[in-house]
C-alpha cells in the first residue's frame, strides 16, 4: 500500500528536472578546470594506474576516491575533462538517489505530501551540494554513503544478511573516501546495539561477522602505510585533525580564493583573540574556558553558514551569496521547527522513535565534533543531509496550523512564521556579514554601498 502511494507523487519529476539543469550550470562552469585538493585527487589517481594500488605513496589522502578516478580513466585515455564529467554525473545521480531515499523514507513515517515535496525542494535543489558534485572532492560522496548507511539501518530488513553488509560497508567506505566520517562509525556501532533493545531484530553476532570481513576495505591503505610510512593506520599518515584543531583555536572559517595575486588561502579570524600558548580546542577548554565558550559555539554557527555558492571565491561578492544564503537559513529554520514540533507533540512509535534517535544522535555528534576543528564550508554537508527527514516534520506542522480547516487558512498564523522566518534569516545574515568582515578583506557594507552609489 505504501509503495503504491509514493508512485502517485509525479511532482519529484519537476524536482528532478530542476536539479538537472541547476547541475548542468555548474558542470559547464567547472569540468575543464580542477584546483588545489581537486588536483591533488588527480595525481594520487594517476600514481595508482602507474605504480599500482599497493604502491602508493600519499600521507594526505585515502584510497578509495583516487581509486574511482583511476577506473573511470581507464576507458577514456585519459582525457580530464572527460574524466570529470563522467565523476560529475556519477556524483549527481548518488546524490539524486539519497535525496529520493530520504524523501521517500520519511514519508513513510509521517505520510504527509507538504512534507515529502519539501524536502525534494531543499534537497534537490540546494546550490551548495550540487555544485559540489560538480568537484573531484570528497565530501558529497562520503556523506551520501554515510547517510544511505544510516537509512539501511533503519528501514533494513534485518532478518537478511545483505543488509548488514550493506551497513557495515557503506560506512567503511564512507571512511575510505573522507577519513573524518571515521566520527559516525561508532555512532552506527551504538545504533545496531539500541536496535538490539527496541526493535530486537538485530543480530549481534551477524553484525560482528560481517564487520570483520568487510575491515578488508582497509587494506590497501593500511599495507601502503605501513609500507611507505611503517605506520600502522588503516587511515591517512598525517594528523589532520591535530593540525585542524589548532588552527580552530584562532581561526573559524577556511576559504580558498583564485584571484590573481592573491594568496589561495583566507582563514576568517576567530572572535576572540587566544594566547598563542593554547594547542588546540581542548587545550583551550583548560586555559581560557570562557574563550572556548566563545570561540566553540561561533564554530557551530560557521559550520552551518557555508558561505559563498561558486566552486572558489572568484569574486568576494558573487550575487548568488545572499540568495543561496537565504535558501540555506530557511532551510535551518524549518529543519530544527521540525525538531521543536517532534519533541513537543505525542509520542512516536518505536520505528519512529529509531529513526529519530539514529539521525539527531548523529547530527549532534557530528555537529559537536567538526566544531572543534577549522571549519571549511563543505564540512556541513552531512549535517544538512542528517537534518533534511525533519524538514518533512516542520512542513507538515507548519501546513496543519495554517490550514485549520478544509477550505479555511490561517492568516494569523501564517503571518507569525513568516515574521519569525525573516527575523532568524536577518540575524543569520548579519552574522555572517560580521563574519565575513573578520577576514580584514571582504566587507559588504562597502561592497553594497558602492553597488548602491
Amino acid at each position: 500500500m505504501l509503495s503504491i502511494r509514493l508512485k502517485d507523487k509525479k511532482g519529484k519529476y519537476y524536482f528532478l528536472v530542476l536539479s538537472l539543469l541547476i547541475f548542468i550550470y555548474y558542470l559547464r562552469q567547472n569540468y575543464f578546470v580542477s584546483y588545489y585538493d581537486e588536483s591533488g585527487y588527480i595525481n594520487v589517481s594517476r600514481n595508482i594506474l602507474n605504480l599500482g594500488l599497493l604502491n602508493i605513496n600519499e600521507p594526505l589522502r585515502t584510497y578509495f576516491y583516487p581509486l574511482i578516478i583511476s577506473c573511470v580513466s581507464i576507458f577514456t585515455n585519459g582525457n580530464m575533462e572527460v574524466i570529470k564529467t563522467i565523476m560529475s554525473v556519477l556524483q549527481f545521480v548518488v546524490y539524486t538517489y539519497t535525496i529520493l531515499t530520504i524523501a521517500e523514507k520519511t514519508h513513510l513515517l509521517i505520510d504527509s505530501k507538504v512534507g515529502y515535496y519539501l524536502i525534494l525542494g531543499f534537497g534537490l535543489l540546494n546550490p551548495y551540494l550540487i555544485q559540489s558534485t560538480t568537484l573531484l572532492l570528497t565530501d558529497v560522496l562520503a556523506s551520501c554513503c554515510i547517510v544511505l548507511s544510516l537509512i539501511k539501518l533503519v528501514f533494513g530488513d534485518f532478518n537478511k544478511l545483505l543488509t548488514y553488509f550493506w551497513v557495515i560497508a557503506l560506512a567503511y567506505i564512507a571512511v575510505m573516501i573522507r577519513p573524518a566520517s571515521l566520527i559516525l562509525v561508532p555512532i552506527i556501532i551504538v545504533l545496531l546495539i539500541i536496535r538490539t533493545l527496541i526493535l530486537k531484530d538485530v543480530s549481534i553476532l551477524k553484525a560482528c561477522l560481517i564487520s570483520i570481513i568487510s575491515l578488508i576495505i582497509f587494506f590497501p591503505q593500511l599495507y601502503n602505510n605501513v609500507k611507505q610510512f611503517d605506520n600502522w593506520t588503516p587511515l591517512v599518515n598525517t594528523n589532520l585533525y591535530e593540525f585542524q584543531s589548532n588552527l580552530a583555536t584562532k581561526n573559524l572559517k577556511y576559504g580558498t580564493v583564485i584571484i590573481n595575486n592573491e594568496e589561495p588561502g583566507m582563514f576568517f579570524v576567530s572572535p576572540h583573540p587566544v594566547n598563542e600558548s593554547v594547542k588546540g580546542m581542548y587545550d583551550l577548554i583548560y586555559k581560557d574556558f570562557p574563550g572556548f565558550l566563545i570561540v566553540y559555539s561561533s564554530h557551530l554557527f560557521g559550520v552551518l553558514d557555508w558561505g559563498y555558492v561558486d566552486t572558489y571565491i572568484t569574486d568576494y561578492y558573487p550575487p548568488s551569496r545572499v540568495i543561496s544564503s537565504l535558501f540555506l537559513y530557511m532551510y535551518w529554520i524549518t529543519a530544527f521547527y521540525g525538531l521543536y514540533t517532534i519533541f513537543r507533540n505525542k509520542q512516536p512509535n518505536k520505528q519512529q522513535i529509531y529513526f529519530i534517535i539514529s539521525f539527531i544522535g548523529s547530527f549532534l555528534f557530528y555537529w559537536a565534533f567538526i566544531g572543534t576543528t577549522i571549519i571549511e564550508s563543505r564540512f556541513g554537508y552531512p549535517l544538512f543531509m542528517l537534518l533534511l527527514p525533519f524538514v518533512g516534520w516542520g512542513a507538515k506542522n507548519a501546513y496543519n496550523n495554517i490550514r485549520s480547516g478544509t477550505n479555511s487558512f490561517n492568516y494569523k498564523r501564517c503571518i507569525q512564521y513568516v515574521l519569525i522566518c525573516l527575523i532568524f534569516m536577518a540575524l543569520a545574515l548579519y552574522i555572517s556579514f560580521l563574519i565575513d568582515y573578520q577576514t580584514g578583506r571582504i566587507n559588504w557594507l562597502e561592497f553594497l554601498m558602492k553597488r548602491g552609489g
